[in-house]
């Protein structure tokens, strides 16, 4: 017959919380209309200057002036890339040139499609 049994009449099983202080207020720095808000890993959120939007348009390097997306640059750096993982793409220097990446192979055309290939400039139409 087994010994040092025991029974229990009454067992308490649980967790307990840990509770950690939350602060009740968040600063926005500085709290401007149209900014759009970014954290900075305080209790600070930042309203960025340079990053506007008004509901309807989307401005970078400030407001647009209208066009719904608008990109103003002083930095002398890129306005726009846009490529994939094969480097294929288009970029908008600080100067406003369009430039298509070259393709090393020809892709299948595509109606209305435009495509920089050896040296060469494709565009595609119907037929």
């Amino acid at each position: 017959m087994a010994s040092n049994v025991r029974f229990v009449d009454n067992l308490k099983v649980g967790a307990y919380a840990v509770q950690t202080e939350v602060s009740t207020t968040v600063d926005i720095d500085p709290n401007i209309n149209n900014y759009v808000l970014t954290a900075t890993g305080t209790n600070t959120i930042a309203g960025e200057e340079q990053l506007q939007f008004d509901g309807l348009n989307l401005g970078i390097g400030g407001a647009s002036a209208g066009a719904r997306f608008e990109i103003n640059d002083i930095t002398g750096n890129d306005l726009l890339l846009i490529k994939n993982a094969s480097n294929q793409g288009i970029k908008i220097d600080s100067v406003g040139v369009f430039q298509l990446f070259e393709f090393d192979v020809l892709p299948t055309a595509v109606e209305g499609g435009v495509v920089y290939n050896s040296n060469n400039f494709w565009v595609g139409t119907s037929t």
